[in-house]
């Protein structure tokens, strides 16, 4: 029985500023005029489904994660689109507090501590940044072998 993807909980579809380039990438519209620490969010399709996911331009670059903590599959910023606390240098989650580093997602403190946040690969074109949505990488006990 398949299971539907952990990382993530299902948005209701809404129009969206953003056009997706290919079934597996969405274009985040004018990026590069992202303050540092802010965020924009999107939506993603898969397995017929829309999601949400966010990019945030950080000091280092762009990263871009799905909404979803994985202590509990809750939106991390509880719909008020802020993602990121300047202060701390992390993303956080608005529902446990727990905090994540921007660069790879990992929890560095909270009750998710050594989850990570699923992580897309982002790239500039031009002022927009495309990002790439692959299906998650689901690990049972088999394939531990």
């Amino acid at each position: 029985m398949p299971w539907p993807a952990p990382s993530a909980r299902p948005k209701p579809s809404s129009p969206e500023q953003m056009a997706a380039p290919s079934d597996s990438s969405v274009r985040v519209a004018d990026a590069t005029s992202l303050a540092e620490g802010e965020a924009r969010t999107f939506t993603y399709q898969r397995a017929g489904r829309a999601y949400e996911g966010f990019l945030l331009r950080h000091r280092l670059g762009f990263f871009a994660y799905a909404n979803s903590c994985p202590h509990w599959s809750v939106d991390l910023d509880l719909g008020f689109g802020d993602f990121y606390d300047a202060e701390l240098d992390r993303i956080f989650c608005r529902n446990h507090g727990a905090l994540f580093l921007p660069e790879t997602g990992l929890c560095s403190a909270g009750p998710c501590a050594g989850l990570y946040l699923e992580q897309f690969a982002v790239a500039l074109d031009g002022a927009d940044a495309v990002v790439e949505v692959l299906p998650p990488v689901v690990i049972v006990a088999e394939n531990l072998g």
